[in-house]
Formats: structure tokens, C-alpha cells, sequence
């Protein structure tokens, strides 16, 4: 009889019971699955299969559980430059990014009113000095007293004072790096007007940089002065003691800030980096259990994580889940116990 001549019920029963005989047979044909409970995991196939090139063990040990807090790179010394005089902004010779000296231009003033003065009062001191003169010659001469020689010569005192302070006052004119630094900002521009205490440039120390991070009050006793913790910064990674703790915490995150310095001359992708950039600490907060094998022994057989391991003489496959990797070796969340011995390639 045909196929299609079949009642409909009687057609899908024939269908279920050919996907389950097919079905039965592909599980006959990969083997029986384990439960053995001593070996506290599934294998995924207790067939044998060729012993492995070499072979190492499984390793159960106790390892370091670390607490990673986001860090900020910042200056121990961040300079505002101000000008010590009034007067408009002239020109500017350094830019954000830039690396200035001890004693570089940074910027220069309209001196033209304090170069009127300096030149008033060296005027004062010339007149001071040849009144002080004369007197000096009528006093050797008897003719004039000494207290007329006392008053030019303190004339001539407060002249010269006056002009020292209106050379002082043009020579800031000149806005100078006052320490090595890099320009992290630069706050005027030509044409604005220069106040005292107003910065004009903000300067940091590029020798002198270093990681801060908020932890947790409760962390204190991890993180204390002179623990040894691991910063990463990029593709930089490093251990350094902790320079500086806070005495108090911040009431509302309830956490306490610390300082961690990096490296003199410190790269990251080949440049310096810069205050404000993102950078992590991590330091040891207890202990735990790993079960790690050597990262050549693990494999996929599709979506499936495997190892390779011996029992009873004989090798089979073992479906694992692995965890992140530590150095040469890979950790394995579950899968093995730790005392087993694993195949490499």
C-alpha cells in the first residue's frame, strides 16, 4: 500500500517510532555515558582513544583572591603658573602636551606701562644720585651739615629701592616655567588680561606620577601603607607599595582613597601617560581552591571544552569548563578534582 493511502494517525505513529529507532542507535553507536560518582564528573565518552604525546597532572592548590578597584593616574605635583603683575597677554609660546623647563617662556605681558616706570625711577635714582653727590662735596667742604648728607643719602636709598621693585615688576613681564613639567593646560590666550593669582598655565610633573584608588573601608587592612599591590595600566602591568593612605574615609561611598606611584618614565603604547588616565589596582583579599592543567591540554571538540585523561590505563575525553587563564596554565571550574592526569599533545 502506498504511503499516502495510510490514515493519517497511523503514518505519524510509523514516523515517531523511525526517528526513535534512529535515535537509539546513534546513542549505541558513541557508548554508555559514566556516573561513576568517584570520579565526581560526566564523561562525555568512555571511549578509548590513542594515548596522548606526553602527559601532566591536574594541580589542586590554594590560590590568592584578588579585588580589582578602577584607578586614576595622577601628579604628585600639579603647579598653577600665575603672572605676578597686571597686563594684557601679549603672546604664548608653550601648548598643552608640551614638555617645558625651569626657567622656559611661557608667555609674555604688555610691559609698556612697567617700562615707563623703570624708567622713571632710574631717572630718580640718577637725580638722587648726583644731589647726593653735591652734598657730599658741600659736607667735605664744612659747608654743609651732616644732616643734609643723611637726607640725599637716604633720598638716594629709597630711589634705588624703587627702581629694583620696577625692574622686578618688568622682568614679569616675562611669565616663566617655574619648575620641569609638561603643560597639562593652558588657560589664557593673546589679548586677555593677566591678573596676580589668576593662573595662567597648569603644569605636572611627569617623574613624579601615580595611581589613586577609592577601596572600601573595609579593605583598609589590605591595602594599608607599604602593601605590595598590582597596578595595570593598558598593556602595563607591574607590582609597587602603596605610598599613601588617607587618614579619613568619605562618609557617603564609605570608601578611603590610596596612592600607588608608578614608574619613572613609565610607557604605555609608547607615550607617557597622562593625569586622568584609566588604570586598575588589584590587591589580595583571601584565599581559595583552584584546579588548573597546562593550557596545551585543553581542546574543543565543537562548542565543547575537553582534556584528555588516563584512568585505568586508558585515555578518554572529558568534558571540562575552563576558566581564565594564569600564565601557562588554565584554570578549570569544573570537569576534574584535581588529581588527575591529562594528555598534551
Amino acid at each position: 500500500m502506498h504511503p499516502r493511502a495510510l490514515p493519517r494517525n497511523t503514518w505519524l505513529a510509523l514516523k515517531r517510532s523511525l526517528l526513535l529507532f534512529l535515535g537509539l542507535a546513534a546513542g549505541a553507536s558513541c557508548g554508555p555515558v559514566s556516573q561513576n560518582p568517584a570520579d565526581g564528573v560526566e564523561l562525555a565518552s568512555i571511549a578509548e582513544v590513542p594515548a596522548p604525546a606526553s602527559q601532566a597532572s591536574a594541580l589542586r592548590e590554594r590560590v590568592a583572591i584578588f579585588r580589582e578597584v578602577t584607578a586614576t593616574v595622577r601628579s604628585l605635583d600639579h603647579i598653577q603658573v600665575a603672572s605676578e603683575v597686571t597686563g594684557r597677554v601679549l603672546q604664548v609660546h608653550a601648548e598643552v602636551g608640551d614638555r617645558v623647563h625651569r626657567g622656559q617662556l611661557l608667555a609674555e605681558l604688555n610691559s609698556a606701562v612697567l617700562r615707563t616706570n623703570r624708567d622713571a625711577a632710574l631717572a630718580a635714582v640718577e637725580l638722587a644720585q648726583a644731589e647726593a653727590d653735591r652734598v657730599e662735596r658741600l659736607f667735605q667742604q664744612k659747608v654743609a651739615p651732616a644732616s643734609e648728607r643723611d637726607a640725599a643719602q637716604t633720598a638716594l636709598k629709597q630711589a634705588k629701592a624703587i627702581l629694583a621693585v620696577a625692574e622686578t615688576n618688568l622682568s614679569y613681564a616675562k611669565v616663566e616655567a617655574p619648575v620641569d613639567g609638561v603643560v597639562e593646560e593652558r588657560l589664557v590666550g593673546p589679548g586677555d588680561l593677566a591678573v596676580p593669582g589668576t593662573p595662567l598655565y597648569s603644569l605636572y610633573d611627569p617623574m613624579r606620577l601615580s595611581l589613586e584608588a577609592h577601596i572600601p573601608v573595609g579593605d583598609r587592612d589590605h591595602a594599608a601603607l607599604g602593601a605590595e599591590l598590582i597596578w595595570k595600566l593598558g598593556a602595563g602591568q607591574g607590582q609597587a607599595q602603596v605610598q599613601e593612605v588617607a587618614p579619613s574615609s568619605d562618609p557617603r561611598s564609605r570608601t578611603i582613597r590610596i596612592r600607588v606611584p608608578l614608574p619613572v618614565d613609565l610607557k604605555v603604547s609608547g607615550e607617557e601617560p597622562a593625569p586622568g588616565t584609566f588604570g586598575i589596582l588589584q590587591y589580595p583579599v583571601g584565599e581559595r581552591e583552584r584546579i588548573s592543567v597546562p593550557k596545551a591540554a585543553l581542546f574543543r571538540v565543537g562548542q565543547v571544552e575537553m582534556v584528555l585523561v588516563e584512568r585505568d590505563g586508558r585515555w578518554q575525553r572529558r568534558a571540562v569548563r575552563a576558566g581564565p587563564a594564569a600564565g601557562e596554565r588554565i584554570e578549570i571550574l569544573s570537569g576534574l578534582q584535581g588529581r588527575e592526569t591529562v594528555g598534551l599533545p
